[in-house]
């Protein structure tokens, strides 16, 4: 077999150029040293073509190689398995799966328990950049929103480097809540937020919110409190990383404490992703707004029949609870399912 050796760089080009001119020869690996790169050929250059080529790329050279076959990768988790699961159980697999940085986050039928570490090593084959599996546990629970998981397949911790917009998140899936569903969420409130803003983001966690609004608007100011002291060490190492650390303020302790002291009566907009609990923290984010109100981002989990006029009668009745009221909704719509027949809901509403 023949192959064109050439620096590096010039391989995009060169393959261009080959196809052009039907040269280029599929279906094998290139051989790559550190800084030139052997590109299979389907036979030897006549001497027309190598005074064309050799215009383009002077440095090449035609040589003999062995280039060995590219052996094709399953591109779907079932092809992936193969036949070390029952035929009558393929049709569990999951269908899709959350990836956090690289790791794979797996939620298994129990018809499947069984047959974790082999669904396991199929997701490993068909996800070269993911380098563990793990299987939930449990919901998230207790104070601190952490959930257990298992290793199911794959090596190293489950702490990891998340990568979202532009922005990085290190995070241990085991100390700390994050949810990559939200991602779009996320980057629609960052783009409400305006200019010269100053944001609460009551329940912060290692900051997906508070630093995308920061990166979005370099004039922000957010105060960033969570509970959770894993989650506010991540924090701040992330806002460094992410270099807003001039704009993100992170407070470690109770969203409540601080609505009284702190952040009292200092913000434009308060971010609530709290959804099993946010409710109970509403007198708290209305005392961080400042007196002549502001925006709540407000989130909440509800059965999916529930009509969203609903929504919005209940949330208005507990601001007014409080001797405040709304102005208006700018935005009230389900985000996303998180159970058969439960949905989350998003909420953005003036407050006066």
């Amino acid at each position: 077999m023949y192959g064109i050796g050439l620096p590096l760089q010039d391989a995009e080009r060169a393959i261009a150029t080959l196809r052009k001119m039907e040269l280029f020869l599929g279906g094998y690996d290139f051989q790559r040293a550190e800084r030139t790169i052997t590109i299979p050929i389907v036979r030897e250059l006549s001497r027309q073509e190598e005074e064309i080529f050799r215009a383009q790329f002077p440095a090449f050279q035609v040589k003999e190689t062995l280039f060995e076959p590219v052996i094709s990768k399953p591109t779907k988790l079932q092809d992936a398995i193969g036949e070390e699961i029952p035929s009558s159980l393929v049709s569990l697999l999951p269908r899709s799966l959350d990836i956090i940085g690289d790791i794979a986050v797996l939620e298994l039928p129990a018809e499947l328990e069984a047959y974790a570490n082999d669904v396991g090593n199929g997701i490993l084959r068909i996800n070269p950049h993911v380098r563990l599996v793990v299987k939930k546990l449990g919901e998230v629970a207790g104070q601190y929103r952490t959930r257990s998981f298992q290793v199911v397949a794959g090596a190293g911790t489950t702490e990891t480097v998340h990568y979202e917009f532009s922005s990085s998140y290190r995070l241990d899936l085991t100390t700390v809540y994050f949810n990559p569903r939200l991602s779009h969420e996320r980057l629609r409130v960052a783009h409400e937020v305006g200019e010269h803003d100053v944001v609460v983001d009551m329940f912060a966690g290692v900051g997906p919110y508070s630093v995308l609004i920061a990166k979005s608007q370099p004039r922000t100011k957010i105060y960033s409190i969570d509970i959770n002291p894993a989650a506010i060490r991540y924090l701040k190492e992330n806002i460094f990383s992410n270099r807003v650390a001039d704009q993100v303020i992170p407070l470690l302790g109770d969203a409540r404490l601080f609505s009284e002291e702190k952040v009292r009566s200092i913000a434009n907009r308060v971010v609530m992703n709290l959804p099993s609990e946010a409710e109970k923290y509403l007198p708290a984010a209305l005392q961080m707004l400042k007196p002549d109100g502001g925006i709540i981002h407000f989130y909440q989990f509800v059965t999916r029949e529930k009509p969203i006029h609903s929504i919005e009668c209940e949330f208005r009745s507990s601001i007014e609870a409080v001797q405040r009221r709304v102005e208006s909704f700018k935005f009230c719509k389900v985000i996303r399912e998180i159970a058969p027949g439960k949905v989350q809901v998003a909420i953005d509403a003036v407050i006066r």
